[in-house]
């Protein structure tokens, strides 16, 4: 079994909610941000998303652009992010979301699933790989045991929601706001319903990302999500403070915690 279906299964049981965290690797540099990782598995986060640095990132607000920007200026390659999750993996082996674009993967090809399985990767988010032509993607990765996770937004309706469910395995990532990443004061009152349609639909779990930045936003979701994602709140954190290496993890620690105690 996935180690993400195993993850979430120990959640129900546990009638509890995960926080996922997302960071970029190589930002600020690669051991910084190794140690920011680990700073989060060791305060609370339930699985990890990691991103490969792009350089045209379109779903990605300013937050997460900047960090690209500051990854890609250490030249990360693909193999030194799987590198990366290898050495996390032996420090926890909690579940890894692998996050990309389709271009870096396109050019590896079936090379992708096999550096990917042998670091440890669990899922794969290809934000601009939709389903109908993801079929060449899923055979490599489907030998590999590894799942493509796929996206919800506000503006999906039925027909396509029910389309993009029947090929969603480990959970599906619903996008809490139309438009990029980045932390919001308010998330829309219409999530808790879409979340409902999901699961009258499909039973899979259901992570809400995109502009979570408070406990008091985490909480609330909690009442009726499966995994809260958490990624600009975090990196901003690094922006802040990007000449404080100490700084950035104490503050990424305490909200990362505070983020866990807020959760059911």
């Amino acid at each position: 079994m996935n180690k993400i279906d195993t993850f979430f299964n120990k959640l129900k049981a546990a009638n509890r909610t995960a926080f996922i965290p997302f960071i970029s690797i190589g930002d600020p540099d690669i051991e910084a941000s190794f140690e920011i990782a680990k700073t989060l598995i060791n305060n609370g986060a339930d699985m990890i998303e990691l991103g490969f640095p792009f350089s045209d990132p379109m779903a990605d607000g300013k937050v997460i652009q900047k960090s690209y920007e500051r990854a890609l200026k250490n030249i990360i390659s693909m193999q030194d992010a799987f590198d990366f999750i290898k050495r996390l993996k032996a420090y926890r082996d909690i579940p890894v979301i692998f996050f990309t674009y389709y271009n870096p993967v396109f050019v590896l090809g079936h090379k992708f699933a096999n550096g990917a399985r042998n670091a440890g990767v669990d899922g794969v988010l290809i934000v601009d790989l939709p389903p109908e032509e993801s079929d060449e993607f899923t055979k490599y990765i489907k030998k590999k045991d590894i799942y493509q996770i796929f996206l919800l937004a506000p503006t999906t309706d039925i027909d396509r929601m029910r389309y993009i469910l029947s090929y969603a395995k480990g959970f599906v990532y619903y996008v809490s706001v139309t438009g990029v990443t980045g932390a919001r004061e308010t998330l829309s009152a219409a999530i808790r319903s879409k979340v409902k349609e999901i699961k009258k639909i499909s039973d899979i779990p259901v992570g809400i990302g995109f502009g979570i930045s408070t406990k008091e936003q985490v909480k609330e979701i909690s009442e009726y999500a499966d995994a809260v994602i958490i990624g600009s709140k975090i990196i901003q954190f690094i922006e802040n403070n990007i000449n404080d290496k100490s700084r950035i993890l104490k503050e990424i620690a305490e909200f990362s915690f505070n983020i866990r105690s807020s959760l059911s």
